[in-house]
Parts: structure tokens; sequence; C-alpha cells
């Protein structure tokens, strides 16, 4: 978690309970139980936003170890690969040679 978005997140508390108070006071009915509850439902609102932000850095960080486990696999089944198409090339091209020299009897 950063500090910038505990900034944020307190900032965005007091804002709201600045707002509320202010709102209330208009009418001159500045009651606490709900400037209370504004502040609960930002306070509750910037940890879900905190919340969010850290499980995207997770899964991004399983989505870089996931690309680098396939690209280590993907260079390895390439050598296996070229090893079996090498083998299966060696043998097409002796199966050739054996014909040539057939017909050139």
């Amino acid at each position: 978690m950063d500090t910038r978005e505990l900034g944020l997140s307190a900032l965005m508390v007091f804002s709201a309970v600045m707002l509320t108070y202010k709102w209330l006071s208009l009418y001159n009915k500045a009651d606490p139980g709900v400037i209370f509850f504004a502040f609960l439902l930002t306070l509750a609102l910037g940890g879900l936003f905190i919340s969010m932000e850290m499980r995207m850095r997770r899964v991004m960080e399983e989505f870089e170890n996931t690309k680098r486990v396939i690209a280590v696999n993907a260079d390895d089944l390439e050598v296996r690969f070229e090893g079996i198409l090498q083998a299966n090339l060696k043998q097409f091209d002796e199966r050739l040679e054996s014909i040539e020299r057939r017909l050139y009897r």
C-alpha cells in the first residue's frame, strides 16, 4: 500500500465528513449519527478501492509468473521438437539415399 493511496483515502473520508456536516448545518440539523455513518461509508469505500488495487497487483504478478513459465516451457518444447524433427529427417534422408542407391544399380 502506498502512502499516496492512504492519503487519498484519508482525504476522501475527511471531505465526506465535512460535506455532510456543512450540508446538515445549513438546515440546523447537524446529526452526529449521520456524520458518523458518512464517515464509515467513505472509509469502507476507500478500503474497498485499496483492496481492489492490491488484488490487481497480485493478479498481475501471477500473470507475469505464468508468462515466464510459459516462455520457459515453450523453449523446452521447441528444443525437444527440434530434436525429434532432426531424428525423423535423418531417417528420411537415409531412406532416400537407400532408394537412390537402388535406382542407380
